[in-house]
C-alpha cells in the first residue's frame, strides 16, 4: 500500500497514576523511530503478569499504531476515539501513533514502544501482519494484537503465542449501505473507491454490490483500487472515471482520501451521493454524504486493550485466546449513520431498508464471509457473481 505521510502523529489518553515525564521519555524515544536489530531478541522490562497490569503495580501500557492520523475524520479518527472509552477503572496508559506507511515503520515504532516497557501493541491496519509478527517474535513478553485479518486455523497454529488476531464483518455494513444505493441510484450504476487491494478491503466493495443487487438486479460497479488510503487526487481521479462511467453512488473505501470522492461527486453532471466509511462523514460534505458505514472501531480498539489488561489476550500475559471476530452482534459492527433528512432517501426507501436489516440481523439474509468453497467476498466480482437469493433475498 502507498502512503503519502511518512510523520507520525501522537495522540495520549493516560489513565492510572504513572508519571507523565516518564512516558513522555517513552514517547520522545518512539517518535524518534528507534530501530531494532532484527537480530536480536528484546523484552519488556516490565513483562505483563496473569492479571494484565505489570509485577511492579505499574499501570498496563498500550499503544495503538495505525496508518492515519488520529484526526483524520476515519478509520484511525475512529480508533483513537477508543482510547477515550477504555473501561476507567482499569490502570491503562495508552498511546496512539501514526500515520505509519511501511512495514519498517511498524517494525520500528512497535520494537521501541516494546522495549521501553510496553505490554501491548495495537496494530489497525490488515496489511501489516508479517510486521506484527515480527514484533511478537522479538518481544515475547509483550502481546501484539493485529488486524483486520481472518487467520487460518493453520494461521493460528503459526503464529507466536503471544500475537492475537482481531477481524470485524465490515461486509454487513457495507451490504446495507448497498441496499441504499441500489434504491437510490438512478443509472443502475454505482462505484466504490478502494485503497488497498487485500482481503479486509476487498470485502467492502463486494459486500456493497451484493447488497445492491439485493434490491436492485439490474445495478452494476465500477470498484477501482488506487493502491492509497490518503492520495486525495487518485481517489478523485479514481471517482471521476466511476462517474463518466455513469455511477451516481460511490462508496468509499479510503481514509483521509475521501475528500476526493467527495470533489468527484460536486463536479458530477448529474446528482451524485458518496457513502464513506469507518467515520460519521455528514459534515465534512452535507450535499453529497448520503449516509456513513460504522464499524465501531472505537469500542473494538477499547475492547481489545481492555481484554489486555485484563490478562486476556495471547499467553504473554497469561491468556490463552489468540482470536477475536467483532459483528453486529457482538459489538455494533456495520451500522449506518443518519441520513439527515437527505430528500433522496424516500419513505419507501427507508421502509424497505429497514425489512433487508431485520432480514440481516436475524438470520434471514447471511452475507457471505472471505472463506469457504462458493465464492468468499475476499475475491474480485464475488458481490456481482453470487445470486442473491442464495443468501436469502
Amino acid at each position: 500500500m502507498s502512503r503519502t505521510s511518512l510523520r507520525p502523529t501522537h495522540r495520549r489518553a493516560l489513565r492510572g497514576t504513572a508519571a507523565a515525564a516518564a512516558l513522555s521519555a517513552t514517547l520522545l524515544l518512539a517518535a524518534c523511530g528507534g530501530s531494532s536489530d532484527a537480530g536480536s531478541t528484546g523484552s519488556s522490562s516490565d513483562s505483563a503478569a496473569s492479571s494484565g497490569s505489570s509485577s511492579s503495580g505499574e499501570p498496563f501500557k498500550v499503544v495503538v499504531l495505525s496508518d492515519g492520523a488520529a484526526n483524520d475524520q476515519s478509520w484511525s479518527n475512529s480508533v483513537a476515539d477508543g482510547l477515550n472509552e477504555i473501561d476507567p477503572s482499569l490502570d491503562v496508559e495508552s498511546d496512539f501513533v501514526g500515520p505509519l506507511t511501511t512495514a519498517d515503520e511498524y517494525q520500528q515504532q512497535g520494537s521501541s514502544y516494546a522495549s521501553n516497557g510496553f505490554d501491548m501493541i495495537l496494530i489497525t491496519n490488515g496489511g501489516q501482519t508479517s510486521a506484527a509478527v515480527q514484533i511478537a517474535e522479538q518481544f515475547p513478553d509483550v502481546t501484539v494484537c493485529q488486524g483486520p485479518i481472518s487467520p487460518t486455523e493453520d494461521d493460528l497454529a503459526s503464529f507466536p503465542s503471544n500475537f492475537c488476531a482481531w477481524n470485524l464483518k465490515q461486509q454487513d455494513g457495507t451490504f446495507l449501505a448497498g441496499v441504499v444505493a441500489g434504491l437510490v441510484t438512478q443509472t443502475d450504476v454505482i462505484g466504490s473507491v478502494a485503497g488497498g487491494e487485500f482481503p479486509a478491503v476487498v470485502r467492502q466493495p463486494e459486500g456493497f454490490i451484493l447488497g445492491a443487487r439485493c434490491v436492485n438486479p439490474d445495478v452494476t460497479i465500477d470498484i477501482q483500487y488506487t493502491g492509497s488510503f490518503s492520495d486525495v487526487g487518485a481517489a478523485q481521479a479514481a471517482a471521476q472515471t466511476e462517474i463518466a462511467g455513469g455511477a451516481d453512488v460511490l462508496l468509499s473505501a479510503v481514509d483521509s482520501a475521501v475528500r476526493g470522492l467527495y470533489a468527484a461527486a460536486e463536479g458530477a453532471p448529474r446528482p451524485t451521493f458518496v457513502i464513506p466509511s469507518y467515520f460519521d462523514s455528514y459534515e465534512q460534505a452535507p450535499e453529497t454524504v448520503l449516509t456513513s458505514v460504522l464499524y465501531n472501531l472505537n469500542g473494538i480498539t477499547a475492547d481489545l486493550i481492555a481484554k489486555g489488561a485484563q490478562g486476556e489476550l495471547g499467553d504473554a500475559d497469561g491468556g490463552d485466546e489468540q482470536y477475536f471476530n467483532y459483528d453486529y452482534a457482538n459489538l455494533n459492527v456495520g451500522e449506518l449513520a443518519d441520513f439527515h433528512g437527505n430528500a433522496a432517501i424516500t419513505p419507501e426507501i427507508e421502509a424497505k431498508l429497514a425489512e433487508i436489516e431485520g432480514k440481516l440481523r436475524d438470520g434471514t439474509i447471511t452475507v457471505p464471509g472471505e472463506d469457504g468453497a462458493d465464492m468468499p467476498l475476499s475475491e474480485n466480482g464475488a458481490g456481482s457473481t453470487i445470486d442473491p437469493a442464495s443468501i436469502g433475498c
